[in-house]
């Protein structure tokens, strides 16, 4: 796998978890001792980050540096890449109505 694979996937992890506890780039930054700036690039998969700072970062969300990971490393399927990516930009609550609308359509086709 790329290094900018990796950056851009675990970018949107990082987003992803964010946006699922309600918290702005601010608060992120503000708890883990990083500016909004650098939380900002590092979601975007512009700026890799340190391990200490991947530390910091996992520590704010009370997670483990391998939960900060999980499936970074392995790749999905290209249409699941591209939905993931488009969601990573989303607010928890429009990502929740999607993932609803997601479900009822596979439940509708009896998946």
């Amino acid at each position: 796998m790329r290094k900018l694979d990796v950056l851009t996937r675990l970018g949107a992890r990082i987003r992803l978890l964010r946006t699922e506890r309600e918290w702005t780039q601010e608060t992120l930054a503000e708890r883990a001792g990083i500016t909004w700036r650098y939380v900002s690039a590092i979601e975007r998969g512009t700026k890799g980050a340190t391990v200490e700072t991947l530390v910091s970062i996992a520590g704010a969300m009370d997670l483990g540096l391998s939960e900060l990971f999980f499936g970074v490393d392995r790749a999905g399927p290209k249409d699941l890449v591209r939905i993931e990516a488009a969601l990573a930009g989303q607010s928890a609550e429009k990502q929740r109505a999607i993932l609803k609308i997601v479900e009822d359509a596979l439940r509708l086709a009896g998946l």
